[in-house]
Order: C-alpha cells, then structure tokens, then sequence
C-alpha cells in the first residue's frame, strides 16, 4: 500500500453546541479512490472543509502528502468540488478555467477541452453559466475540478443533477484518474455510485469515524448461503429434511448456514443429486454495511 496522502489525527470540530466532529484519525493511502459514507449530519463535509482549513478545526492536524494543510504550499495540488457549487452567471467554463490557471500556476487550455470531452460537454466550454442548467453546470464544474493532472480532489456529492449517461463518464473517468496516481476523496448518498468506483471507505456517524478500510475487509458474510438451481423447490425441499432453515429467492434458493458448516452444506448439496451451477456464502452488500455501521441518522 502506498504512503498516506492523507494523514488526520485528533481533527475535531464544534458550531456552538453542537458537535460537528469527534477527535477522529484516519488514513488514506495514495492513488486511493476513497468514499466518505454517512447519513445526514454525520460529519463528512465538515471533515472536508477542516483538512482544507475552509473551517477551522477546534483540535488535530491533517498532513496532506506529509505537509501540515495549514500551509498553502500543501494543497497546490488539491482540487475541492463542493456539495452546491455556483459560478459568476456572466462567465464560462473558458473564462473560469483561465483564472484558475493564473492561481494553479500550471496548465493548458487544453487540459479544460480534454475533460470537457469526457463529460461530453465540450459546446459548454464558452457558454455562460447562467445559460446552463443544474446539469450542466455540474458537469462543467467537474471538468474544471479534473482539467490537468490533480494529486488530490475532494469530491462532495460529485453526482448532483447528472443524468445517468454523464454519471457513467464521471465513473469511468474517476477510474482513469486514480490510474493516473491521484488520490480521490468521495462523499456520496449514492451508494451504487460509491461501490462502482471505491475500494475503500470511511464510515462516520454523528462526527466519529466508527470504521474505515478496504471495503472487502468490511463486508461480513450475512449467515446464509446461496444455491443457483433450476429447480428450487426440489432443493428446498431437500435440505429441509435436514432441518436446515430455506428460503427461496430468485434463480434459486437461500439457506441459514454458518461459515464454519459451509463446507458441510457444499457436499449436502452436492449429494443430493439436484442439478445446481453455483453455491456461495452471502456476503454484506454495500447498503448492508452502510445500515450496520452508519444507518440510525446523525446528532
């Protein structure tokens, strides 16, 4: 695993009364695609916001590639698409990107076409935003986010108003860019979304990071296992006879089984001389984890 880009220890945050973040330590490893998952309120803009010093943290310190965040030169490379993101109405996608190029220090013209072509809005280059719709907007603040080559982009709800077809683009070029070496922080509702293109995530619930890591070493297996079988109702009916509890499901049937009494229940099946193509131990889905670990709303 490579060194972290993104190192926070002790980060806490406080509005008044109310407890925006517990003091929470996390890693994120470079060239990572790394979700933030929460309900509402659960903390994962203010996380955002504090390691971009957007707000400032009551406590804990955020090195982004081993340079504390609070020194400009450590986010040089950092790009931040907030949750509502709203342009001067006179500009374009063009203009926009020229003044960023003068603060970035870096890049081309080009660089903006080229994203603007992932997202198949290239005829929005030099249109006004205020000409724009929601989806449009969004999709051209993407290409602004990704134009050149970023070390570290934290994404809030990236897929706001896109419709399915640039969701797909924005997908495929998340996927790219992290090829590329850079590291992405997501925060998304859309847990499809989240599990298309992140291999691992952090859970957070009311401030507190409550787990974080690769999300194949969070999923459980969920207690039962699965038999593809064209004939479900005979396979029900014979594992039954051993007291096994069975549900039927689509394309096949479902049993209680214990990882330990999995290998039992493969030569039961095996034995019993009805026709299946697969068996397998039920693993958590990504909504399954997300109401065990984060579900039950925020402070």
């Amino acid at each position: 695993m490579m060194p972290a880009a993104l190192r926070v220890e002790g980060l806490s945050k406080t509005y008044g009364r109310l407890r925006a973040l517990e003091p929470l330590t996390l890693d994120i490893p470079g060239g990572a695609v790394f979700a933030l998952l929460g309900s509402n309120g659960a903390g994962k803009s203010t996380f955002m916001k504090s390691v971009l010093t957007l707000v400032r943290p009551d406590s804990g310190t955020a090195l982004i590639g081993g340079v504390d965040s609070r020194i400009p030169a450590s986010r040089e490379h950092v790009r931040y698409l907030p949750e509502i993101i709203r342009f001067p109405g006179n500009l374009t996608p063009s203009v926009m990107h020229g003044m960023l190029l003068r603060v970035r220090g870096r890049g081309t013209q080009a660089d903006l076409m080229e994203r603007c072509e992932q997202l198949s809005c290239t005829e929005l280059a030099n249109r006004p935003f205020s000409k724009m719709s929601r989806g449009q907007v969004q999709r051209t603040a993407l290409a602004l986010a990704f134009a050149g080559e970023p070390g570290m982009l934290f994404l809030d709800e990236p897929s706001n108003g896109l419709d399915p077809e640039a969701r797909i683009e924005l997908r495929t070029m998340v996927r790219e860019q992290a090829t590329r070496g850079s590291t992405i922080v997501i925060n998304s509702h859309l847990l499809g979304e989240v599990e298309a293109v992140c291999g691992m995530a952090a859970f957070m619930k009311r401030g507190a990071v409550v787990a974080s890591g690769e999300l194949s070493a969070l999923v459980r297996h969920t207690g039962r296992a699965r038999i593809e079988t064209p004939s479900p109702v005979e396979m029900a009916s014979f594992l039954r006879r051993s007291d096994l509890e069975v549900f039927e499901c689509d394309h096949g049937i479902e049993a209680t089984v214990s990882e330990e009494a999995f290998p039992g229940f493969v030569a039961l099946a095996a034995g019993s001389g009805i026709p299946f193509t697969s068996v397998e131990m039920r693993r958590e889905s990504l909504e399954d984890l997300f109401v065990r670990l984060a579900g039950g709303g925020a402070a």
